[in-house]
């Protein structure tokens, strides 16, 4: 058996490995920045939503139920109460059929799709 072998096949084995926990190791640490990062802005956003609606119901005479019947009815414009913001079915004005608001052209004619909101 030739020890010399093995011993450099175990080294390479050893090295191999070492790499890839060092480029699984910068991942986690990429992950855990833009984890970070999307935090921030989680709150700003948050902070913000909440600095708008008291200017307008400081300045309106909208309520908090007002507020929460439009946000019911926004969650479930695309077809589900799940306190998330779906994206809608539009129908394509060239073909009619129907397409993801995802896209910007219709998947099956190619017509350019028109956005109904700044949001999209």
């Amino acid at each position: 058996m030739d020890f010399g072998n093995l011993e450099r096949r175990q080294e390479a084995a050893r090295t191999e490995t070492d790499s890839k926990v060092h480029r699984v190791a910068n991942k986690i640490e990429n992950l855990a920045d833009e984890m970070h990062s999307l935090q921030q802005k989680v709150e700003k956003l948050s902070l913000s939503c909440q600095a708008m609606w008291e200017l307008i119901r400081d300045n309106t005479e909208l309520t908090e139920e007002e507020l929460f019947v439009k946000m019911t009815e926004i969650d479930l414009r695309d077809g589900k109460l799940d306190g998330r913001l779906g994206r809608q079915v539009l129908v394509c004005s060239n073909c009619g059929r129907k397409v993801s608001s995802k896209r910007s052209t219709c998947f099956y004619c190619g017509y350019a799709l028109a956005k109904n909101s700044a949001f999209e």
